[in-house]
Formats: structure tokens, C-alpha cells, sequence
């Protein structure tokens, strides 16, 4: 299968080029005024392990594009293009992953998600990448956890290289769904915090509501007539942001869905720190741009609720404090098994002996 053609994007760095060296583990991701966030962003992922980073600068304004272009292991491409244009960005990671990512495992992400996966706080994605491929494994599936501040969400004073789960470190216990879904990884996630916030009518809609919803992804979404007429839904909390990419991958709905590969049973976590004090000034400015899908509807939501109450907070009876990763296994939100549990155990051991 070909790439998807990307739009005209040019690369920044010139110090450094792309050149492919094998077992590299790299990052791609696309931002748009992320330099609050970026310094973490970078800081987590050299921690897993990440060699380099290959990341689309939409035409930001904030300093993203100069911070970037000073990082070593960085290389940034620009593109002033449409991203509604680009299908949300899929074909400018697509393009970029065709070039840069084949032979390779890949993490796609965006620049506020920071990926967790069992015992990731002492094993390297290098030691779980190595012990995927001894599985078979091609692509790890992953929720999307938003995390958010335990005050008044203006009132979080996050500054850029703060510990982004020091300042938000709150999360949903739950529910969260699991629906079957005809794409890759298969299933079809919804929940969490901003369901419960800036969706609440969908968890009141009647039993008809529910069985449509259910039966337009397992079936109606491909017949006529029902595809362009799909239920109401919040924000979709599937992702698979791990992949070993070949010459035939392609994200099909950002990283939502992937072709097809040989899905892992164990799981990951994105942890979304999107709820920051710049989130209402970010929802306002995205609703006005329309850029993001459905015309940015979903950012009209988030900017009218936050217009209404600027105080509001998001913490609540059901909400967690974030710990670990065996935290997340222990409430069913990311899955573990014994063959990780004792290949992580051995590469342990493996570090402990070595002089």
C-alpha cells in the first residue's frame, strides 16, 4: 500500500540529517504552540529510551519552532497547510513515517500525551520493544487518560520543564467503555473525565441511543445512508501509539487506528496532559480556528463550558491521584501479564549483575 502524500512540509534543522541507523526507537508527533509542554514531552521519552524525534511544527508562533530547532535529537519539519486539510495530521505523520520509520519501532504521539506501559517506570522501551518482537508483537494499544489539576484549572501555575504529573496529577477511575471496532486495535474506547464534564448528556441517553451507538461501529458506519450520520460521541479514547512500522503501516484516524498488526495483550497508557491553566485561552483560540474535526466542535464545547464557569474544577468523588503504572493495572486500566512481568524481572536482574 503507498503512503499517503503529505501536504508541503519542509524540514527546519539543517545541522543534522535522518539518516537511518538500525534498532533505533523514534518518536513522530505533530504540535502546534506546544512549548509549555515540549521540555517534559522531551524529557520523558530520552528517559524511555527514544533516539530521535521526528516532529511537524503547524506553523506555531510561541517559540515551539526555535526550541525545537535548538534540540540535538530533534528534526523539525514546518508546514503552514490546512490541517483540517491533512486529515487531522495523519498524512503528514504518514509521509513522515513512511520516510523515516520503516524498520522501526515507532511511538506517534501528540506533544501532551506522555505513554506509560507496565513497569515503564524502571524498564526501558528498549527492554519491552525487544521482548515484543520475541512475542510476535507489532503494536501496543493504549487509552487515553486525561489527567487533570486538583483545583481550579486557572489555578495550576505549571511552568515549562515542571513535572507534568506533579501538576496534574488527577485522573477518572472510571467507567470507561470497550466496544468492538472493525479497524485496528479493535476496540473502541470512551469515558473518563471529559465525558463525565463536557459530555454529561450522553450518559443520560436512553436504552435506542445506546443500541444505535453500539451497532453504527460494529456495523452501520459502512452502510449507506448511516455513514455520515454518526451518533453523538465524546472524544474517542482508543489509541495505538507503539507500532513496529513496515513498508505497508498506516494510521487511519491519527493514531486511533492502525492497519493491521499483531496487537499485544498487554496495554498502555497515554497519560493526556491537555487540562493545563492554558486550556481555556487554547479552547477559544481552536474554536475560532475550526481547524480540528467536525470544524472544531468539540473545542466549541470545551470553550462555552469554560466561559460559563472559568472557576470550575474537574476533581471529584471518582477521581484518582496518579501513582504507577501498577496503580493503572490495578484498576483495570492498563494490562500487565506474567510473560512482561518476568521478562522486565529478568532485564532487572540482568542490570544488577553488570559491573
Amino acid at each position: 500500500m503507498a503512503p499517503v502524500s503529505c501536504h508541503v512540509v519542509s524540514e527546519c534543522a539543517v545541522n543534522h540529517r535522518p539518516i537511518a541507523t538500525a534498532g533505533e526507537i523514534r518518536v513522530f508527533a505533530t504540535c502546534r504552540n506546544e512549548r509549555l509542554r515540549l521540555p517534559a514531552f522531551l524529557k520523558h521519552y530520552r528517559g524511555l529510551g527514544i533516539d530521535r524525534f521526528f516532529i511537524v511544527d503547524h506553523d506555531s508562533d510561541d517559540g515551539t519552532t526555535d526550541y525545537l530547532v535548538g534540540e540535538p535529537d530533534v528534526h523539525v519539519f514546518r508546514t503552514t497547510n490546512r490541517y483540517s486539510e491533512s486529515e487531522m495530521g495523519t498524512d503528514w505523520l504518514n509521509a513522515l513515517l513512511a520516510t523515516f520509520g520503516v524498520g522501526s519501532w515507532c511511538v506517534t504521539v501528540d506533544c501532551d500525551e506522555l505513554l506509560v506501559y507496565p513497569g515503564s517506570e524502571t524498564a526501558s522501551l528498549r527492554t519491552f520493544t525487544d521482548y515484543l518482537d520475541r512475542r510476535g508483537c507489532e503494536a501496543l494499544p493504549s487509552l487515553l487518560l486525561d489527567m487533570y489539576p486538583g483545583g481550579r484549572l486557572q489555578e495550576c501555575r505549571y511552568q515549562p520543564g515542571d513535572d507534568l504529573a506533579a501538576a496534574s496529577p488527577y485522573f477518572d477511575v472510571g467507567p470507561y467503555r470497550k466496544l468492538e471496532f472493525d479497524l485496528c486495535p479493535w476496540v473502541h474506547l470512551s469515558g473518563g473525565m471529559r465525558e463525565r464534564v463536557f459530555h454529561s448528556e450522553f450518559r443520560r441517553r436512553g436504552l435506542a441511543a445506546k443500541i444505535y451507538d453500539a451497532l453504527y461501529y460494529r456495523v452501520l458506519h459502512d452502510m449507506p445512508g448511516f455513514g455520515a450520520h454518526p451518533p453523538h460521541r465524546p472524544p474517542l479514547l482508543t489509541k495505538i501509539p507503539l507500532v513496529r512500522w513496515d513498508e505497508n503501516s498506516r494510521y487511519l484516524k491519527g493514531n486511533h487506528a492502525v492497519t493491521r498488526k499483531m496487537v499485544a495483550p498487554e496495554t498502555g497508557a497515554l497519560l493526556h496532559f491537555k487540562f493545563l491553566h492554558d486550556f481555556h485561552a487554547r479552547a477559544v483560540c481552536e474554536a475560532a480556528r475550526g481547524e480540528h474535526y467536525d470544524g472544531a466542535s468539540e473545542y466549541r464545547r470545551y470553550a462555552e463550558r469554560l466561559t460559563r464557569d472559568p472557576d470550575m474544577t474537574f476533581i471529584f468523588e471518582g477521581s484518582a491521584h496518579f501513582e504507577s503504572t501498577s496503580q493503572l493495572v490495578r484498576l483495570g486500566l492498563v494490562q500487565d501479564s506474567a510473560a512482561w512481568t518476568a521478562a522486565r524481572e529478568q532485564a532487572q536482574r540482568v542490570i544488577g549483575t553488570t559491573p
